[in-house]
């Protein structure tokens, strides 16, 4: 990655494929250098090497405090000026694998490695004008319909397809909360740092490969490409009306795909006590605050 001080970096996690390397494409032929934080290094390598000269891959596994650490610490050695930092991995359906942690995996990398990992490096962005933190979630944040903290529950093994179907959503729903209440909190301490979620709508991706039903359901040509999914993450980050707090999807009922535009969270996000309360607890959890 050449030092061109005219291009903006992206950082973007899980780009080696999917929704995230499609949007590092985009990206990249419209001037962005884009960083591929990923986990695998054959992969990253790979993907670096078909992106191009404006992306480099930096090892990162959102499943580890030490790695987002090391990432942290990589990105000041480098002295890397980040403008945009695109929350975009996650896992679904996976077996409920205690990690070293302690910490059940879906958890800490669909919920805790975001938190974590932005707090960790927002400081980085605050040094840029008009730097965004976009954080991907999900339409399954809808399905939620009465919060239960059963669920937040970092040490769950429960291995049940219906309890990792439900903490898939719940994830969802924790990082869209998390979205909103961090827009809240720049904005009481007067970053010019915004925070802004969206989801992707339902594509074709290898996201459900670890149910056999859901490997197939993903596949279905009726499903619309992984370039629909980048439309409203590349809408967050360009749209310069956003005030941060927003939450961006699709302009149609059941929100597939179509045209990107500012859509309603679940009602359940608008509660802010319940917001303030979960910022408290996954504050207490990693250790780290704003």
């Amino acid at each position: 990655m050449k030092n061109n001080s005219s291009k903006k970096n992206i950082i973007i996690t899980g780009a080696n494929s999917g929704i995230g390397f499609e949007l590092a494409k985009k990206l990249i032929n419209e001037n962005y250098r884009v960083i591929l934080a990923c986990r695998d290094n054959e992969k990253g390598f790979e993907a670096e090497k078909k992106l191009g000269i404006n992306s480099k891959f930096m090892k990162l596994d959102l499943s580890s405090y030490s790695s987002i650490d090391s990432f942290s610490k990589k990105l000041r050695q480098d002295k890397i000026s980040i403008h945009c930092l695109i929350n975009n991995a996650g896992i679904m359906f996976h077996p409920n694998n205690i990690l070293d942690s302690g910490i059940n995996i879906t958890f800490f990398v669909n919920y805790i490695s975001y938190f974590y990992l932005t707090l960790k490096i927002i400081d980085l962005l605050e040094n840029n004008i008009d730097s965004k933190i976009i954080n991907v979630s999900s339409i399954s944040s809808y399905s939620i319909k009465k919060f239960d903290w059963k669920f937040f529950n970092p040490q769950s093994s429960d291995n049940s397809l219906n309890y990792r179907r439900e903490l898939y959503a719940y994830t969802n729903i924790f990082r869209l909360m998390f979205s909103m209440e961090l827009s809240k909190i720049l904005k009481e301490k007067n970053y010019s740092t915004k925070s802004i979620a969206c989801h992707p709508g339902v594509v074709k991706s290898n996201l459900g490969r670890h149910v056999f039903i859901s490997r197939f359901i993903y596949k279905l040509p009726i499903l619309p490409s992984t370039s629909y999914g980048v439309l409203p993450i590349y809408e967050s980050l360009t749209n310069s009306k956003l005030n941060g707090g927003e939450f961006i999807g699709f302009d149609t009922k059941k929100q597939w795909k179509g045209n990107p535009i500012e859509v309603e969270p679940n009602p359940i996000c608008k509660d802010d006590n319940l917001r303030n309360l979960l910022w408290g607890k996954t504050s207490a959890l990693t250790g780290i605050n704003l």
